[in-house]
């Protein structure tokens, strides 16, 4: 369940504690903490949404939506479309491109020929820019 990933509030909202990678293939593990068709869902396979505290299994935007948070979830839609996809999309029609990487990644998340392998080797796979090193104390020159 989502407790076993993120801290939960007495009032069901989750709290996003220094997330990483590791924590979104953690939240999709086993197979059966995976959904389609839906951000997520219960335990009885019944839709929730993302930050339901019932939610038992996610799908690839629920699951980066449940540990980042609504807006970093949506910079993150845009690097992992590009990154399944292997290219950089034009958006024409639409100048919101974090909703069209957002309905690109639903769309195969929940195709039938996507597997739960295929989604995991792919999150496993991406590159994470870490940023620059952090100094511990300003007179070090950094």
């Amino acid at each position: 369940m989502l407790e076993d990933v993120v801290a939960v509030t007495a009032a069901g909202k989750s709290l996003r504690a220094n997330p990483s990678p590791l924590q979104l293939l953690a939240l999709l593990a086993p197979e059966q903490r995976w959904c389609r068709g839906a951000e997520a869902r219960d335990a009885d396979g019944n839709p929730v949404t993302f930050d339901n505290t019932r939610a038992a299994a996610w799908d690839i935007t629920g699951a980066l939506c449940t540990l980042f948070g609504w807006k970093r979830a949506c910079e993150l839609f845009r690097q992992l479309d590009r990154h399944i996809f292997g290219r950089k999309r034009l958006h024409i029609f639409n100048r919101c491109r974090e909703m069209n990487a957002l309905a690109a990644l639903q769309d195969y998340n929940d195709d039938r020929g996507t597997t739960y392998e295929m989604v995991v080797t792919r999150l496993r796979t991406m590159p994470v820019w870490r940023g620059p090193q952090r100094c511990p104390e300003k007179s070090s020159g950094c």
